[in-house]
């Protein structure tokens, strides 16, 4: 066989799938660039808004521009963030309990994606009260019934096992295009040690929740940043990104450790201060087996946390296992 004909036939044996990155308002276009081979979309994180149901913006014109010049596709990102750029519960509860202040927040919502010329929209609300379970369901599905209607996509974004109580997985599921499910959460910066996303428990919620969704609605969140956590634990880890996190491990000259159940890679260090160090993270590793979760339940694709840093070993697994998917 030629070679020419079996990389043919090695790329027929690949899966096309949706990716999803995030990035902030201060994203150049030269870290776009790096990702954009390897992007479906990109969600641009966030706008907020206030107790009336306007929108606080972010300056986002050329970042919308910069993605279509990529190849990319821009996604509106909103989160209950206040004009202060807090996170208010209550005004995720207003929404809920006002439907004059959802219906202009929708109305804003719909106004902005067209007239931005977004192709998507993206609910990162994050909590979720078990007794606002149902109207978050209702406010999901009126922004898709419309944004739908103008060709746009409508995506929430989840993190399960954090709060299940609250979601409606199953009409959730039915409301939205895609359902972004995180196996991560930024909660961890304040427990002990641990793997970012262990596969081990991605692999029993993806079980779960696909027996309610079509998994064909469903992206896997994947993280892109490590851990470094000082011990005795009491203090807030450290956030870092994978290249610091593997560079750490040459530089304190230690070796770096597998856990074949998480499926995580992880060492630890003393400084030169004396400090004693942990540090989990991801690697091409640990990203293949992530994506091995995609074929497994037979995902739509991923969506990655964030794009902001440079992840070569994630764009290596991704370009070995699949065809990205683009617009």
């Amino acid at each position: 066989m030629s070679s020419e004909s079996k990389n043919v036939r090695i790329a027929q044996e690949k899966r096309e799938i949706f990716v999803n990155g995030y990035a902030t308002p201060d994203i150049t276009r030269e870290q776009l660039a790096r990702w954009a081979d390897d992007l479906t979309y990109v969600s641009y994180y966030s706008y907020g808004y206030t107790m009336q149901g306007e929108l606080v913006p972010i300056d986002d014109a050329s970042l919308i521009q910069a993605s279509y010049d990529s190849g990319v596709g821009p996604l509106m990102v909103l989160t209950p963030f206040d004009e202060n750029g807090q996170y208010s519960y209550e005004l995720v509860r207003v929404l809920f309990t006002d439907p004059r202040v959802r219906d202009r927040l929708i109305n804003n919502v719909v106004m902005t994606v067209t007239n931005k010329n977004y192709l998507g929209f993206v609910f990162n609300f994050g909590y979720i009260a078990p007794e606002d379970s149902e109207e978050f369901v209702v406010t999901v599905a009126k922004t898709a019934a419309r944004l739908n209607r103008r060709g746009n996509l409508v995506m929430v974004s989840l993190t399960p096992g954090i709060n299940d109580e609250g979601i409606n997985y199953e009409s959730l599921g039915r409301a939205a295009n895609f359902l972004e499910l995180r196996m991560f959460h930024w909660e961890q910066v304040y427990e002990a040690p641990g793997p970012v996303s262990p596969v081990d428990r991605a692999r029993e919620l993806l079980s779960v929740i696909t027996a309610k969704v079509n998994p064909r609605a469903i992206l896997l969140g994947i993280s892109n940043y490590g851990y470094v956590w000082t011990l005795p634990y009491g203090a807030a880890a450290e956030r870092i990104s994978q290249e610091e996190a593997a560079e750490r491990a040459i530089r304190a000259g230690v070796p770096v450790e597998y856990d074949e159940t998480v499926q995580a890679p992880h060492y630890s260090y003393t400084t030169p201060e004396g400090l004693n160090q942990v540090v989990w993270y991801e690697d091409e590793r640990s990203v293949r087996a992530k994506l091995s979760l995609v074929d497994e339940f037979n995902l739509s694709g991923i969506s990655i946390w964030t794009i902001m840093n440079p992840f070569p070993a994630a764009i290596a697994a991704i370009d070995e296992m699949f065809i990205v998917f683009k617009i």
